[in-house]
């Protein structure tokens, strides 16, 4: 059988491909989650909670009864609240700015209870989006609350809702009413450490500062008037 040699410039032509398509795949770095205010009872992966930690993707955070908590996820947010008997998790945090613009993808799987949240304006390519049991939000520059009943409110911005099977366009002073499969107006409270909820009231206490872990004392988050 005759052999076919490969020319030295071919073989640096492959490497230099190669390369290049590595460090392509390799342009996306992980986002940042921390938490940065907490009430009651909060745990990670089951775990007491602290103020600056910091939240991996695919990690479990709950709140109890009447607790809270707020994260900051800079370039994936920033802000996330969650709200009192809830679940969550990050399925993917990430940044690409290899290119002209970059690309940021934030994936929150609401496994119970309600998330909300404060979505800046991104590039066309990045993409965020909270998945919960019955319904699934893709969020663009916008405030915007999550319940897994299929609840949808949204203070700015727009929000576009898939329900069972259907599209609904959601954008500021609108909520999606899962009841009556329609858009309706939004009769929710903004919750207190949203960007909103701090303007409108000089007595919202975003940041409970809470020392140490494993048994964090937390200053209670006041709400908003």
């Amino acid at each position: 059988m005759k052999l076919i040699g490969i020319s030295p410039r071919f073989a640096g032509l492959c490497a230099i491909t190669a390369m290049m398509a590595g460090s392509s795949l390799s342009a996306a770095e992980t986002g940042k989650a921390e938490l940065t205010g907490i009430k009651g009872s909060v745990k990670v992966d089951g775990q007491a909670a602290f103020v600056g930690e910091a939240i991996k993707t695919g990690q479990k955070i709950e709140t109890g009864a009447g607790a809270q908590a707020n994260l900051y996820l800079a370039d994936n947010g920033p802000t996330v609240v969650i709200l009192p008997d809830s679940s969550i998790s990050f399925d993917e945090l990430s940044v690409d700015k290899s290119g002209s613009e970059p690309v940021i993808t934030t994936k929150i799987n609401l496994k119970v209870g309600t998330v909300a949240g404060y979505v800046k304006k991104t590039s066309s390519q990045s993409s965020y989006i909270v998945k919960g049991s019955t319904v699934t939000a893709v969020i663009r520059s916008s405030e915007y609350q999550v319940t897994d009943n299929g609840v949808v409110a949204v203070w700015s911005g727009c929000v576009t809702v898939s329900y069972r099977g259907a599209s609904y366009e959601v954008c500021g002073g609108q909520m999606f009413d899962p009841a009556a499969a329609s858009v309706v107006a939004n009769t929710m409270i903004l919750p207190a450490g949203m960007p909103s909820a701090i303007q409108q009231s000089a007595n919202v206490k975003v940041t409970a500062v809470i020392p140490t872990r494993p048994q964090p004392v937390a200053s209670p988050v006041k709400a908003g008037n």
